[in-house]
């Protein structure tokens, strides 16, 4: 069987703003789908905070849903803290939830999609409001080759977790590692950077406006992960 290519991001923030290129409109989509095409992803994995609030204006959202229309790949997106799953979410609002190419966690599959041709499965677990939530669900026997799973929520390592009590959506070392993924997606910090304790592949993609990059994760022999410079334009 040929590689899987994921492209992995997250916190995009698409909004009304322009504050000098930071989370300004459908800039940092666009750059992360056009990077997508560029790396020849078979997916587009989009681990959170796609819209930066509940109340985007009808024309940004027409936009973002003409740019994932013409992504040319399947996209899956899980809602976070900043876009959950809302009485009249902004994914059913936008009519992205009809794009037939664009899985959304929580809408169109509860918590698991399964991509055959790839032997893959992703499973992740919408945010419905912003109150606080475990980001994972528990954990679930393999049912494909390849595992993958997203998530939107704050790591904490074992030794502040007494101390960052107050943190809503924490996710620990033995809970990433209870998922037994091959990859962890992960979404809610701008910074790129790995997480955990090395028992599974956990990443944070980081913003496209701060991290500048994609994860680009390829399941082959090995599970390869690289940050890769986005094409903007």
């Amino acid at each position: 069987m040929r590689d899987v290519v994921l492209v992995h991001s997250s916190d995009v923030h698409v909004d009304d703003t322009d504050i000098g290129g930071h989370h300004s409109g459908n800039r940092g989509l666009r750059a992360v789908l056009l990077t997508a095409a560029d790396l020849c992803a078979d997916l587009v994995l989009l681990a959170g905070d796609t819209f930066d609030n509940p109340r985007v204006s009808a024309p940004v959202l027409r936009e973002s849903a003409e740019i994932l229309a013409g992504a040319g790949m399947p996209v899956v997106m899980l809602p976070g803290n900043h876009d959950p799953l809302l009485e009249n979410c902004i994914f059913r609002r936008s009519g992205i939830a009809d794009i037939p190419h664009v899985h959304i966690f929580g809408i169109d599959h509860a918590d698991t999609l399964s991509f055959a041709v790839h032997d893959l499965e992703i499973t992740g677990r919408a945010h419905h409001s912003f109150e606080d939530m475990p980001p994972l669900h528990p954990p679930r026997a393999r049912r494909a080759r390849w595992h993958v799973v997203m998530a939107h929520g704050h790591y904490i390592a074992p030794d502040e977790w007494a101390a960052q009590s107050h943190r809503s959506w924490r996710l620990s070392d033995d809970a990433l590692a209870a998922t037994g993924a091959d990859y962890v997606a992960l979404g809610h910090w701008d910074r790129p950077t790995p997480v955990g304790d090395g028992r599974v592949l956990a990443f944070y993609s980081g913003s496209p406006d701060l991290a500048k990059t994609v994860n680009r994760v390829t399941l082959g022999k090995d599970v390869n992960v690289e940050r890769m410079a986005l094409r903007w334009e």
